[in-house]
């Protein structure tokens, strides 16, 4: 590996300006797949177009780069003299092709969101070629709140003449934003208006990351997420999760049935404290013996969705039912989801698995912290659910490729892979300074 960045072309490390970052993306990231899903919606003829991957990323600067707090300020970095090197990246090396703001806001609204899942999908499955980067034995799921960029109050927004008497609904200035109300938290409104995200995470080695979210009205329950981001996971192909940890927003029998015997997907979650516990549990929600005692899970038939136990064999030695009792139990999936499922109640297993999603909350929360550079007080910067749909899936993609990117370095790369970058540099520097011959 250090022969081959000796011999990649000094001028290289150069057009990029010797910014790692960019660098490495150009050479383990292949974002083809933008150009061969949005060249078929130019129309022909007319002026040669923009190249689809010159939009993609600019919104990838825009999401990674800190200094960039809008896509006006975007565009102004781009035309300044001295980022020669983001032009390059880009593929405008000349300041008079780089494009206006408004022509990102236009990629975003024909690009629908059914086309991002499908670059998404395609930088996943990237992803899963290489080694454990992304773990998808086991993924959470839940959501959070997101804020819209709404002005004032509602009002009328309609074009009569007289609104004091016409029957035109009030609306904030987002349409499609709506009241919603989120959890207690230190610091935070009960009541928000936006949207809410409802997210898949898959653990990493550097921690939890979104693999894909929907959009959705703040007023949509949990439960109704579940099944429509199972399906959306199986569109991926590639990717199999076997277990999905879920918190009690996610307590349901009919959808936690459907999710394993349609999508053979695993909901793993907690059970309320009114849940009605069959009498072959303890009050933990672990079954147990006619004696009384608890048993031991053996496993679970996916073939024929039966959970098995084990009598304890201390308990059993002693136990009065000893020469009648089988000392293994059966239990149907189907009679019972939350108490017979691939995942029993009150085990270290289960306890591991929602350990992870308390993960989740934090990876939101840190997601949240990091996207103070792009949404002003936290509020998303564009409006309509199906821009803000399209926002997120961004989001979540540059995400990604930050994770590749960090885990080729630690993985594949030389260790001193940045450093020797920087070393190429200072050499530039060097000979620049270096005084000219009379």
């Amino acid at each position: 590996m250090e022969l081959q960045l000796e011999l990649i072309p000094f001028h290289y490390y150069n057009t990029l300006g010797f910014d790692a970052e960019l660098i490495d993306y150009i050479n383990h990231v292949d974002d083809s797949i933008v150009l061969e899903k949005v060249k078929p919606l130019y129309k022909d003829g007319g002026r040669p177009p923009v190249d689809p991957r010159t939009y993609f990323r600019m919104h990838y600067l825009y999401f990674t780069r800190p200094e960039i707090s809008s896509f006006r300020e975007l565009c102004k970095q781009l035309v300044d003299p001295k980022n020669q090197a983001w032009r390059n990246f880009i593929g405008t090396p000349n300041i008079k092709d780089v494009p206006v703001h408004s022509s990102l806001s236009h990629f975003r609204k024909y690009v629908t969101p059914e086309l991002f899942y499908e670059i998404l999908f395609d930088l996943i499955r990237q992803a899963l070629k290489l080694d454990s980067l992304i773990q998808p034995t086991l993924a959470g799921i839940d959501s959070r709140p997101v804020y819209a960029h709404v002005n004032g109050y509602k009002k009328k927004r309609c074009n009569c003449e007289d609104k004091k008497v016409c029957d035109c609904e009030k609306t904030y200035s987002d349409p499609d934003a709506k009241v919603g109300v989120q959890r207690n938290k230190a610091n935070q409104n009960k009541i928000f208006i936006g949207y809410r995200k409802h997210s898949i995470v898959c653990p990493t080695p550097s921690g939890p990351i979104v693999l894909l979210s929907i959009i959705l009205p703040p007023d949509t329950a949990d439960i109704d997420v579940l099944l429509p981001l199972v399906e959306k996971l199986r569109s991926i192909g590639d990717l199999k999760v076997d277990y999905l940890a879920a918190d009690l927003g996610y307590f349901s029998a009919d959808d936690q049935a459907a999710s394993l015997l349609e999508h053979d997907v695993a909901v793993v979650t907690d059970f309320k404290k009114n849940t009605a516990i069959p009498e072959t549990c303890s009050p933990e929600g672990r079954p147990e013996c006619e004696a009384g005692h608890e048993l031991t899970w053996d496993g679970f038939d996916k073939e024929t969705y039966t959970s098995w136990f084990n009598g304890d064999e201390n308990k059993c030695m002693a136990c009065p039912l000893q020469a009648t009792c089988d000392k293994q139990f059966g239990f149907s999936f189907e009679e019972n989801p939350f108490f017979y499922g691939p995942v029993p109640q009150s085990t270290k297993l289960q306890d591991e698995m929602l350990h992870f999603r308390k993960q989740v909350e934090l990876a939101f929360a840190h997601e949240s912290n990091q996207l103070d550079s792009v949404m002003r007080h936290k509020k998303v910067p564009v409006k309509s659910t199906e821009r803000v749909q399209s926002f997120f899936i961004m989001r979540d993609m540059f995400r990604l490729i930050e994770r590749i990117i960090k885990h080729v370095r630690a993985k594949i790369l030389p260790k001193d892979h940045v450093e020797k970058i920087k070393e190429l540099q200072m050499q530039q520097v060097e000979q620049i300074a270096l005084p000219l011959a009379v």
